[in-house]
Protein backbone atom coordinates (compact mmCIF):
# COMPACT_ATOMS: atom_id res chain seq x y z
CA UNK A 1 0.00 0.00 0.00
CA UNK A 2 1.75 3.16 -1.24
CA UNK A 3 1.21 6.50 0.47
CA UNK A 4 0.55 9.63 -1.60
CA UNK A 5 0.01 13.25 -0.58
CA UNK A 6 -2.00 15.09 -3.24
CA UNK A 7 -2.00 18.91 -3.13
CA UNK A 8 -4.47 20.99 -5.15
CA UNK A 9 -3.29 24.61 -5.54
CA UNK A 10 -6.38 26.84 -5.70
CA UNK A 11 -5.30 30.24 -4.33
CA UNK A 12 -7.07 33.62 -4.69
CA UNK A 13 -9.08 32.68 -7.76
CA UNK A 14 -11.94 35.00 -6.81
CA UNK A 15 -14.31 32.08 -6.29
CA UNK A 16 -15.35 30.19 -3.20
CA UNK A 17 -13.23 27.03 -2.99
CA UNK A 18 -14.96 24.52 -5.18
CA UNK A 19 -14.80 20.93 -6.33
CA UNK A 20 -12.43 19.48 -8.90
CA UNK A 21 -14.10 16.60 -10.70
CA UNK A 22 -10.87 15.15 -12.10
CA UNK A 23 -9.28 14.99 -8.66
CA UNK A 24 -12.41 13.40 -7.17
CA UNK A 25 -12.28 10.70 -9.84
CA UNK A 26 -8.54 10.29 -9.34
CA UNK A 27 -8.97 9.92 -5.57
CA UNK A 28 -11.54 7.17 -6.09
CA UNK A 29 -9.20 5.24 -8.41
CA UNK A 30 -6.22 5.57 -6.05
CA UNK A 31 -8.27 4.33 -3.10
CA UNK A 32 -9.83 1.54 -5.15
CA UNK A 33 -6.26 0.40 -5.85
CA UNK A 34 -5.70 0.00 -2.11
CA UNK A 35 -3.37 2.97 -1.68
CA UNK A 36 -3.41 5.53 1.13
CA UNK A 37 -4.26 9.07 0.03
CA UNK A 38 -4.02 12.33 1.95
CA UNK A 39 -5.44 15.39 0.19
CA UNK A 40 -4.64 19.05 0.84
CA UNK A 41 -6.76 21.79 -0.76
CA UNK A 42 -4.54 24.87 -0.73
CA UNK A 43 -6.94 27.82 -0.97
CA UNK A 44 -4.79 30.55 0.58
CA UNK A 45 -1.09 31.34 0.70
CA UNK A 46 -0.27 29.14 3.65
CA UNK A 47 3.30 29.04 4.90
CA UNK A 48 5.39 26.73 2.65
CA UNK A 49 7.29 25.58 5.74
CA UNK A 50 4.05 24.71 7.56
CA UNK A 51 2.84 22.68 4.56
CA UNK A 52 6.23 20.95 4.42
CA UNK A 53 5.89 20.02 8.10
CA UNK A 54 2.46 18.55 7.45
CA UNK A 55 3.81 16.58 4.51
CA UNK A 56 6.63 15.20 6.63
CA UNK A 57 4.19 14.06 9.33
CA UNK A 58 2.28 11.98 6.76
CA UNK A 59 5.53 10.35 5.46
CA UNK A 60 4.32 9.97 1.84
CA UNK A 61 6.19 7.92 -0.72
CA UNK A 62 4.99 10.23 -3.48
CA UNK A 63 3.80 13.84 -3.52
CA UNK A 64 1.50 15.00 -6.30
CA UNK A 65 0.50 18.56 -7.22
CA UNK A 66 -2.45 19.55 -9.36
CA UNK A 67 -2.15 23.05 -10.78
CA UNK A 68 -3.71 25.22 -13.48
CA UNK A 69 -1.75 27.70 -15.60
CA UNK A 70 -2.95 30.62 -13.49
CA UNK A 71 -1.82 28.89 -10.31
CA UNK A 72 1.63 27.91 -11.67
CA UNK A 73 3.16 30.95 -9.92
CA UNK A 74 2.64 29.32 -6.52
CA UNK A 75 4.00 25.87 -7.36
CA UNK A 76 7.73 26.47 -7.05
CA UNK A 77 7.84 27.76 -3.47
CA UNK A 78 5.63 24.98 -2.09
CA UNK A 79 7.42 22.28 -4.07
CA UNK A 80 10.86 23.51 -2.99
CA UNK A 81 9.93 23.75 0.70
CA UNK A 82 8.42 20.25 0.75
CA UNK A 83 11.32 18.69 -1.14
CA UNK A 84 13.86 20.32 1.17
CA UNK A 85 12.01 18.85 4.16
CA UNK A 86 11.13 15.37 2.86
CA UNK A 87 13.24 14.58 -0.24
CA UNK A 88 10.15 12.68 -1.45
CA UNK A 89 9.69 12.35 -5.25
CA UNK A 90 7.20 14.89 -6.62
CA UNK A 91 4.99 14.74 -9.71
CA UNK A 92 2.68 17.40 -11.16
CA UNK A 93 -0.55 16.78 -13.04
CA UNK A 94 -3.53 18.71 -14.30
CA UNK A 95 -4.27 20.63 -17.47
CA UNK A 96 -1.19 22.87 -17.31
CA UNK A 97 1.14 19.92 -16.82
CA UNK A 98 -0.48 18.09 -19.75
CA UNK A 99 -0.29 20.97 -22.23
CA UNK A 100 3.08 22.45 -21.14
CA UNK A 101 5.12 19.78 -19.31
CA UNK A 102 8.47 21.39 -20.05
CA UNK A 103 7.39 24.50 -18.17
CA UNK A 104 6.84 22.36 -15.07
CA UNK A 105 10.30 20.83 -15.41
CA UNK A 106 11.79 24.32 -15.00
CA UNK A 107 11.19 23.73 -11.28
CA UNK A 108 14.16 21.74 -10.02
CA UNK A 109 12.34 19.99 -7.19
CA UNK A 110 9.87 18.32 -9.58
CA UNK A 111 10.87 14.84 -10.78
CA UNK A 112 7.88 13.86 -12.90
CA UNK A 113 4.93 15.20 -14.88
CA UNK A 114 1.69 13.31 -15.43
CA UNK A 115 0.27 13.70 -18.94
CA UNK A 116 -3.48 13.42 -19.44
CA UNK A 117 -6.12 11.64 -17.39
CA UNK A 118 -4.57 9.61 -14.58
CA UNK A 119 -7.25 7.26 -13.19
CA UNK A 120 -5.23 4.37 -14.65
CA UNK A 121 -1.70 5.77 -14.73
CA UNK A 122 -1.37 7.13 -11.17
CA UNK A 123 -2.47 3.85 -9.52
CA UNK A 124 -0.02 2.15 -11.90
CA UNK A 125 2.78 4.38 -10.64
CA UNK A 126 1.81 3.72 -7.02
CA UNK A 127 1.82 -0.02 -7.71
CA UNK A 128 5.42 0.27 -8.89
CA UNK A 129 6.33 2.11 -5.69
CA UNK A 130 4.59 -0.62 -3.71
CA UNK A 131 6.47 -3.45 -5.44
CA UNK A 132 9.82 -1.67 -5.71
CA UNK A 133 9.81 -1.49 -9.51
CA UNK A 134 11.48 1.47 -11.31
CA UNK A 135 9.02 4.36 -11.29
CA UNK A 136 10.54 5.91 -14.39
CA UNK A 137 8.95 3.16 -16.45
CA UNK A 138 5.43 4.23 -15.41
CA UNK A 139 3.26 4.93 -18.45
CA UNK A 140 1.69 8.37 -18.75
CA UNK A 141 4.56 10.18 -17.00
CA UNK A 142 7.59 12.13 -18.15
CA UNK A 143 10.62 11.97 -15.84
CA UNK A 144 13.72 14.03 -15.18
CA UNK A 145 16.70 11.71 -15.57
CA UNK A 146 20.24 12.21 -14.33
CA UNK A 147 21.96 14.86 -16.38
CA UNK A 148 18.73 16.77 -16.86
CA UNK A 149 17.38 14.79 -19.81
CA UNK A 150 13.62 14.28 -19.89
CA UNK A 151 12.31 10.77 -20.43
CA UNK A 152 9.05 10.74 -22.40
CA UNK A 153 6.96 7.69 -21.57
CA UNK A 154 4.00 6.99 -23.82
CA UNK A 155 0.58 8.38 -22.94
CA UNK A 156 -1.90 5.47 -22.83
CA UNK A 157 -5.18 5.52 -24.69
CA UNK A 158 -8.11 7.10 -22.92
CA UNK A 159 -10.52 4.91 -21.03
CA UNK A 160 -13.47 4.89 -23.49
CA UNK A 161 -15.98 3.40 -21.02
CA UNK A 162 -16.72 5.83 -18.19
CA UNK A 163 -18.81 3.18 -16.43
CA UNK A 164 -15.60 1.17 -15.83
CA UNK A 165 -14.30 3.90 -13.50
CA UNK A 166 -15.33 4.10 -9.83
CA UNK A 167 -17.77 6.78 -8.76
CA UNK A 168 -15.91 10.05 -7.99
CA UNK A 169 -14.89 10.56 -4.37
CA UNK A 170 -15.70 14.15 -3.38
CA UNK A 171 -15.01 13.46 0.29
CA UNK A 172 -11.45 14.71 -0.22
CA UNK A 173 -12.92 18.24 -0.33
CA UNK A 174 -14.63 20.16 2.46
CA UNK A 175 -17.82 19.04 0.80
CA UNK A 176 -20.18 19.95 3.63
CA UNK A 177 -19.10 23.59 3.78
CA UNK A 178 -18.76 23.93 0.00
CA UNK A 179 -22.32 22.72 -0.55
CA UNK A 180 -23.57 24.85 2.35
CA UNK A 181 -22.01 27.95 0.77
CA UNK A 182 -24.05 27.15 -2.34
CA UNK A 183 -27.28 26.80 -0.32
CA UNK A 184 -27.27 23.04 -0.74
CA UNK A 185 -26.33 22.91 -4.43
CA UNK A 186 -23.56 20.54 -5.53
CA UNK A 187 -21.39 20.48 -8.65
CA UNK A 188 -21.39 17.19 -10.57
CA UNK A 189 -20.17 15.83 -13.89
CA UNK A 190 -21.41 12.81 -15.85
CA UNK A 191 -19.74 13.19 -19.28
CA UNK A 192 -16.27 14.14 -20.49
CA UNK A 193 -14.84 16.27 -23.24
CA UNK A 194 -16.01 18.73 -25.87
CA UNK A 195 -15.91 18.14 -29.65
CA UNK A 196 -15.46 21.81 -30.56
CA UNK A 197 -12.16 23.57 -31.31
CA UNK A 198 -12.53 27.03 -29.80
CA UNK A 199 -9.10 28.58 -30.26
CA UNK A 200 -8.84 29.97 -26.71
CA UNK A 201 -9.85 26.71 -24.98
CA UNK A 202 -7.57 23.84 -23.97
CA UNK A 203 -9.87 21.08 -25.31
CA UNK A 204 -8.24 20.93 -28.74
CA UNK A 205 -4.80 20.72 -27.10
CA UNK A 206 -5.78 18.00 -24.63
CA UNK A 207 -7.42 15.95 -27.36
CA UNK A 208 -4.18 15.92 -29.34
CA UNK A 209 -2.00 14.35 -26.61
CA UNK A 210 -3.79 10.98 -26.71
CA UNK A 211 -3.24 8.16 -29.20
CA UNK A 212 -7.04 7.81 -29.41
CA UNK A 213 -8.40 11.37 -29.78
CA UNK A 214 -11.71 9.97 -31.04
CA UNK A 215 -12.39 8.83 -27.46
CA UNK A 216 -11.86 12.28 -25.98
CA UNK A 217 -15.61 13.00 -25.92
CA UNK A 218 -17.23 10.25 -23.84
CA UNK A 219 -20.83 9.79 -22.81
CA UNK A 220 -21.76 6.66 -20.90
CA UNK A 221 -25.29 5.30 -21.07
CA UNK A 222 -27.93 7.49 -19.47
CA UNK A 223 -28.57 4.95 -16.72
CA UNK A 224 -24.96 5.06 -15.54
CA UNK A 225 -24.96 8.87 -15.65
CA UNK A 226 -28.02 8.96 -13.40
CA UNK A 227 -26.41 6.39 -11.09
CA UNK A 228 -23.42 8.71 -10.57
CA UNK A 229 -25.85 11.38 -9.42
CA UNK A 230 -27.78 9.00 -7.17
CA UNK A 231 -24.53 7.82 -5.55
CA UNK A 232 -23.60 11.43 -4.76
CA UNK A 233 -27.04 12.03 -3.26
CA UNK A 234 -26.60 8.94 -1.08
CA UNK A 235 -23.08 9.77 0.10
CA UNK A 236 -23.64 13.52 0.54
CA UNK A 237 -27.20 13.96 1.87
CA UNK A 238 -29.11 17.23 1.93
CA UNK A 239 -28.41 18.25 -1.68
CA UNK A 240 -31.14 20.60 -2.92
CA UNK A 241 -29.96 21.19 -6.48
CA UNK A 242 -27.27 20.12 -8.96
CA UNK A 243 -24.91 22.21 -11.09
CA UNK A 244 -23.61 20.16 -14.01
CA UNK A 245 -20.04 21.13 -14.97
CA UNK A 246 -20.12 19.11 -18.20
CA UNK A 247 -18.96 21.08 -21.23
CA UNK A 248 -22.03 20.10 -23.23
CA UNK A 249 -24.57 17.85 -21.55
CA UNK A 250 -26.96 17.92 -24.53
CA UNK A 251 -24.38 17.15 -27.25
CA UNK A 252 -26.45 14.16 -28.41
CA UNK A 253 -30.13 15.12 -28.41
CA UNK A 254 -31.43 11.53 -28.30
CA UNK A 255 -29.13 10.66 -25.38
CA UNK A 256 -30.09 13.84 -23.55
CA UNK A 257 -33.81 13.12 -23.92
CA UNK A 258 -33.27 9.66 -22.39
CA UNK A 259 -31.10 11.15 -19.61
CA UNK A 260 -33.62 13.93 -18.89
CA UNK A 261 -36.50 11.43 -18.63
CA UNK A 262 -34.54 9.21 -16.24
CA UNK A 263 -33.34 12.22 -14.25
CA UNK A 264 -36.90 13.49 -13.77
CA UNK A 265 -38.13 10.06 -12.62
CA UNK A 266 -35.19 9.02 -10.42
CA UNK A 267 -33.62 12.29 -9.18
CA UNK A 268 -36.13 15.11 -9.68
CA UNK A 269 -33.97 17.96 -8.36
CA UNK A 270 -33.58 21.39 -9.99
CA UNK A 271 -30.38 21.69 -12.01
CA UNK A 272 -28.12 24.09 -13.90
CA UNK A 273 -26.14 23.15 -17.01
CA UNK A 274 -23.94 24.55 -19.79
CA UNK A 275 -24.98 24.78 -23.43
CA UNK A 276 -23.99 26.03 -26.87
CA UNK A 277 -26.61 27.87 -28.87
CA UNK A 278 -26.44 25.33 -31.73
CA UNK A 279 -27.86 22.66 -29.41
CA UNK A 280 -30.68 24.65 -27.83
CA UNK A 281 -33.39 23.30 -30.09
CA UNK A 282 -37.10 23.16 -29.30
CA UNK A 283 -36.76 19.47 -28.41
CA UNK A 284 -33.78 20.00 -26.09
CA UNK A 285 -35.42 22.95 -24.35
CA UNK A 286 -38.61 20.96 -23.83
CA UNK A 287 -36.54 18.19 -22.20
CA UNK A 288 -34.61 20.73 -20.11
CA UNK A 289 -37.81 22.25 -18.78
CA UNK A 290 -39.49 18.91 -18.08
CA UNK A 291 -36.42 17.59 -16.24
CA UNK A 292 -36.20 20.63 -13.96
CA UNK A 293 -33.53 22.91 -15.47
CA UNK A 294 -33.76 26.30 -13.75
CA UNK A 295 -30.73 27.94 -15.43
CA UNK A 296 -28.86 27.29 -18.67
CA UNK A 297 -25.38 28.84 -19.00
CA UNK A 298 -24.53 29.89 -22.54
CA UNK A 299 -21.17 31.04 -23.89
CA UNK A 300 -21.44 34.23 -25.94
CA UNK A 301 -17.77 35.16 -25.40
CA UNK A 302 -17.90 38.04 -27.92
CA UNK A 303 -20.74 40.03 -29.42
CA UNK A 304 -18.79 40.58 -32.64
CA UNK A 305 -19.53 37.90 -35.21
CA UNK A 306 -16.25 38.35 -37.14
CA UNK A 307 -14.13 38.01 -33.99
CA UNK A 308 -16.09 34.95 -32.85
CA UNK A 309 -15.76 33.22 -36.21
CA UNK A 310 -12.22 34.05 -37.32
CA UNK A 311 -10.33 34.55 -34.05
CA UNK A 312 -12.22 32.34 -31.58
CA UNK A 313 -13.32 29.63 -34.07
CA UNK A 314 -16.90 29.84 -32.81
CA UNK A 315 -19.04 29.76 -35.93
CA UNK A 316 -22.45 30.59 -34.46
CA UNK A 317 -24.10 33.73 -35.82
CA UNK A 318 -25.73 36.51 -33.82
CA UNK A 319 -29.04 35.31 -35.29
CA UNK A 320 -28.45 31.84 -33.78
CA UNK A 321 -27.64 33.41 -30.40
CA UNK A 322 -30.80 35.51 -30.46
CA UNK A 323 -32.86 32.50 -31.49
CA UNK A 324 -31.45 30.32 -28.69
CA UNK A 325 -32.29 32.97 -26.11
CA UNK A 326 -35.77 33.31 -27.65
CA UNK A 327 -36.43 29.56 -27.39
CA UNK A 328 -35.17 29.29 -23.81
CA UNK A 329 -37.34 32.26 -22.87
CA UNK A 330 -40.30 30.60 -24.54
CA UNK A 331 -39.84 27.57 -22.26
CA UNK A 332 -39.33 29.89 -19.27
CA UNK A 333 -35.78 28.66 -18.63
CA UNK A 334 -33.62 31.42 -17.09
CA UNK A 335 -30.46 32.20 -19.07
CA UNK A 336 -26.86 32.97 -17.99
CA UNK A 337 -24.36 34.48 -20.44
CA UNK A 338 -20.58 33.95 -20.36
CA UNK A 339 -18.44 36.70 -21.87
CA UNK A 340 -14.73 37.39 -22.41
CA UNK A 341 -13.05 40.75 -22.95
CA UNK A 342 -9.49 41.48 -24.10
CA UNK A 343 -8.97 39.10 -27.03
CA UNK A 344 -6.13 39.57 -29.55
CA UNK A 345 -6.94 42.31 -32.07
CA UNK A 346 -10.19 43.16 -30.29
CA UNK A 347 -11.19 46.78 -30.76
CA UNK A 348 -13.10 49.06 -28.44
CA UNK A 349 -16.05 48.81 -30.82
CA UNK A 350 -15.96 44.98 -30.72
CA UNK A 351 -16.05 45.10 -26.92
CA UNK A 352 -19.01 47.45 -27.02
CA UNK A 353 -20.80 44.96 -29.28
CA UNK A 354 -20.49 42.33 -26.53
CA UNK A 355 -22.23 44.66 -24.11
CA UNK A 356 -24.83 45.57 -26.74
CA UNK A 357 -25.61 41.92 -27.55
CA UNK A 358 -26.17 41.20 -23.86
CA UNK A 359 -28.58 44.11 -23.69
CA UNK A 360 -30.49 42.62 -26.63
CA UNK A 361 -30.76 39.09 -25.23
CA UNK A 362 -31.37 40.31 -21.63
CA UNK A 363 -29.90 37.35 -19.72
CA UNK A 364 -31.17 36.72 -16.22
CA UNK A 365 -27.58 36.74 -15.01
CA UNK A 366 -24.08 36.31 -16.37
CA UNK A 367 -20.39 36.89 -15.95
CA UNK A 368 -17.46 38.46 -17.78
CA UNK A 369 -13.79 37.51 -17.69
CA UNK A 370 -10.56 38.74 -19.19
CA UNK A 371 -9.03 36.54 -21.90
CA UNK A 372 -6.06 34.44 -20.76
CA UNK A 373 -3.64 32.83 -23.28
CA UNK A 374 -3.35 29.17 -22.28
CA UNK A 375 -0.11 27.49 -23.43
CA UNK A 376 -0.58 25.17 -26.38
CA UNK A 377 -3.83 26.74 -27.58
CA UNK A 378 -4.15 28.32 -31.02
CA UNK A 379 -4.70 31.75 -29.51
CA UNK A 380 -1.57 31.37 -27.37
CA UNK A 381 0.42 30.68 -30.55
CA UNK A 382 -1.20 33.68 -32.22
CA UNK A 383 -0.33 35.92 -29.26
CA UNK A 384 3.24 34.64 -29.29
CA UNK A 385 3.58 35.17 -33.04
CA UNK A 386 2.46 38.79 -32.82
CA UNK A 387 4.32 39.63 -29.60
CA UNK A 388 1.18 40.03 -27.48
CA UNK A 389 2.27 37.93 -24.47
CA UNK A 390 3.00 39.82 -21.26
CA UNK A 391 5.89 38.73 -19.07
CA UNK A 392 3.63 39.00 -16.02
CA UNK A 393 0.72 36.95 -17.44
CA UNK A 394 1.53 34.15 -15.01
CA UNK A 395 1.02 36.55 -12.11
CA UNK A 396 -2.74 36.40 -12.61
CA UNK A 397 -4.46 34.08 -10.13
CA UNK A 398 -7.71 34.06 -12.09
CA UNK A 399 -9.39 35.84 -14.99
CA UNK A 400 -10.76 38.86 -13.15
CA UNK A 401 -7.80 41.12 -12.37
CA UNK A 402 -6.82 42.86 -15.63
CA UNK A 403 -6.15 42.15 -19.34
CA UNK A 404 -3.58 39.37 -19.72
CA UNK A 405 -2.08 40.33 -23.10
CA UNK A 406 -0.84 43.43 -24.88
CA UNK A 407 -3.79 45.08 -26.61
CA UNK A 408 -3.02 46.41 -30.07
CA UNK A 409 -6.37 47.87 -31.10
CA UNK A 410 -7.67 49.24 -27.82
CA UNK A 411 -6.31 51.10 -24.83
CA UNK A 412 -6.08 49.14 -21.57
CA UNK A 413 -8.16 51.84 -19.89
CA UNK A 414 -10.92 51.43 -22.49
CA UNK A 415 -10.85 47.64 -22.11
CA UNK A 416 -11.20 47.91 -18.34
CA UNK A 417 -13.98 50.48 -18.67
CA UNK A 418 -16.08 48.29 -20.97
CA UNK A 419 -15.32 45.20 -18.88
CA UNK A 420 -16.61 47.04 -15.81
CA UNK A 421 -19.76 48.14 -17.64
CA UNK A 422 -20.42 44.58 -18.79
CA UNK A 423 -19.83 43.12 -15.31
CA UNK A 424 -22.17 45.69 -13.76
CA UNK A 425 -24.85 45.22 -16.41
CA UNK A 426 -24.89 41.47 -15.75
CA UNK A 427 -24.89 42.13 -12.01
CA UNK A 428 -27.87 44.46 -12.39
CA UNK A 429 -29.71 41.71 -14.30
CA UNK A 430 -29.13 39.29 -11.43
CA UNK A 431 -30.07 41.78 -8.70
CA UNK A 432 -33.37 42.72 -10.35
CA UNK A 433 -34.27 39.19 -11.48
CA UNK A 434 -36.83 38.87 -8.69
CA UNK A 435 -38.47 42.25 -9.26
CA UNK A 436 -42.06 41.78 -10.40
CA UNK A 437 -42.87 45.47 -10.91
CA UNK A 438 -41.22 47.12 -13.94
CA UNK A 439 -38.19 44.78 -14.00
CA UNK A 440 -36.62 46.48 -17.05
CA UNK A 441 -36.85 49.92 -15.42
CA UNK A 442 -35.48 48.48 -12.15
CA UNK A 443 -32.51 46.93 -13.97
CA UNK A 444 -31.73 50.25 -15.68
CA UNK A 445 -31.92 52.08 -12.36
CA UNK A 446 -29.62 49.56 -10.61
CA UNK A 447 -27.20 49.64 -13.57
CA UNK A 448 -27.09 53.45 -13.46
CA UNK A 449 -26.47 53.41 -9.70
CA UNK A 450 -23.65 50.85 -9.92
CA UNK A 451 -21.95 52.89 -12.65
CA UNK A 452 -21.64 55.88 -10.34
CA UNK A 453 -18.63 54.07 -8.83
CA UNK A 454 -17.93 51.23 -11.31
CA UNK A 455 -14.48 50.13 -10.14
CA UNK A 456 -15.58 50.02 -6.50
CA UNK A 457 -18.54 47.75 -7.24
CA UNK A 458 -16.59 45.51 -9.64
CA UNK A 459 -13.87 45.05 -6.99
CA UNK A 460 -16.51 44.46 -4.33
CA UNK A 461 -18.00 41.55 -6.25
CA UNK A 462 -14.68 40.17 -7.52
CA UNK A 463 -12.79 39.58 -4.28
CA UNK A 464 -13.74 36.86 -1.85
CA UNK A 465 -15.77 38.52 0.86
CA UNK A 466 -18.58 37.90 3.31
CA UNK A 467 -20.92 39.99 1.16
CA UNK A 468 -20.10 37.97 -1.94
CA UNK A 469 -20.67 34.69 -0.08
CA UNK A 470 -24.03 35.92 1.27
CA UNK A 471 -25.17 37.02 -2.20
CA UNK A 472 -24.00 33.75 -3.74
CA UNK A 473 -26.00 31.75 -1.22
CA UNK A 474 -29.04 34.02 -1.72
CA UNK A 475 -28.84 33.51 -5.48
CA UNK A 476 -28.88 29.73 -5.13
CA UNK A 477 -31.77 29.90 -2.68
CA UNK A 478 -33.70 32.09 -5.10
CA UNK A 479 -33.15 29.59 -7.91
CA UNK A 480 -34.83 26.90 -5.83
CA UNK A 481 -37.98 29.01 -5.97
CA UNK A 482 -38.06 29.25 -9.75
Amino acid sequence: MARILLIYIDINTGFFPGLHHGLASLAASVRQGGHLLKFYHLTSEDSPEALAEEAARFSPQLIGFSVTTNQRRYLEKYSAAIYQKTKTPQVVGGVHASVDPMDVFKIGSIQGVGIGEAERTLPGLLNKIDTGEPIMEAAGFWWREQGGLIRHNAVPALEPDLSSLPYPDYSIFDIKNINAANAGWMDMMVTRGCPYDCSYCCNHVLRSIYPSPKDYVRVSNAGHAVNIIKNNLRVYPGIKGITFSDDLLMLNEAWFKDFADRYRREVNLPFICNARVEHLTEGVCASLKKAGCILVRIGLESGNQWLRSYILNRKMSNAQILDAFRITKKYKIPRFSYNIIGFPFETKEFMKETLALNKRIKPDMGHAYYFFPYPGTKLYSLCKEFGLLNNDEGELSGYLEHPAIRLTHCKISDCKKIYNKLRLYLLSCAITKAFKFLPDFSAQWVYFTLNLHPQFFVDLFTKRSKLKSVMRKAAYKKMLQV
